[in-house]
């Protein structure tokens, strides 16, 4: 992403993991009319490879590849890749979406999707990255064992660092700075994704539980993420 850009999408880099050539060219060619530079992968096996040789701003992941399955590639990503992923494919139900957020996925979108709707998503995603690297708050944040410092998207944990996506980083930077509060699903609704809870979706859950999870292994322990049932999410730290 150029940082002396004025718009979010100028120069930024793409990999459009995507096995049907025709629907790739198409997004190709739409996301190059509007500045993005597009690289194109066909098979899940070859994704991991080529993102760390084309070091993407944004992922853009299909399901149903040959080689190894959207959620497999997203699995493998994560290791180490921190940027966003946007899931785009035919699979239209909740476990699907569960599924691809619980593998470390930032968006989802269905197809058919119209251009202006994906680029509405991608804007989104790439906005947050941006916001993150260039920031006003850059101080260091410390919440029991866990620091973050918030422009550089950096986590340590007990002075090791952890890869977390930038959703997850959001979602942690969110609940340490309002540590000790205990923040519900509509308020993680409109910070972070900027609509309200229609009080059934389950994504953000999902989130936070592959979050704790992260942390827990990692070896957090006396920072805890609370469910406070029937209110929402709480963190809190037990300094003694």
């Amino acid at each position: 992403m150029n940082a002396e850009s004025g718009t979010i999408t100028e120069f930024s880099t793409v990999m459009l993991v995507e096995d049907d050539k025709v629907l790739s060219s198409l997004l190709k060619s739409y996301l190059e009319q509007s500045s993005y530079v597009v690289h194109q992968v066909f098979r899940g096996d070859q994704a991991a490879r080529s993102q760390i040789k084309i070091q993407p701003d944004l992922i853009i992941l299909d399901v149903g590849l040959p080689g190894k399955d959207g959620y497999k590639v997203c699995h493998e990503l994560r290791a180490t890749y921190t940027g966003p992923i946007l899931f785009l494919t035919s699979n239209n139900s909740e476990a699907e979406h569960l599924a691809a957020f619980n593998v470390g996925a930032d968006a989802y979108l269905s197809k058919p999707v119209s251009p202006q709707l994906l680029s509405a998503n991608m804007d989104a995603l790439l906005r947050r990255l941006r916001d993150k690297h260039h920031g006003k708050n850059r101080q260091k944040l410390t919440v029991g064992e866990i620091t973050l410092t918030p422009g550089e998207q950096k986590c340590e944990v007990n002075g090791n660092d952890i890869l977390l996506s930038v959703f997850e980083f959001e979602l942690l930077s969110l609940l340490m700075f309002n540590a000790g509060k205990v923040l519900t699903r509509d308020d993680i609704y409109k910070l972070l994704l900027g609509r309200e809870y229609d009080g059934s979706e389950r994504s953000v859950d999902v989130r936070l539980s592959r979050l704790r999870d992260k942390l827990i292994s990692q070896g957090v322990v006396k920072t805890q993420v609370k469910t406070i049932w029937g209110k929402g999410y709480l963190l809190s730290a037990d300094e003694h």
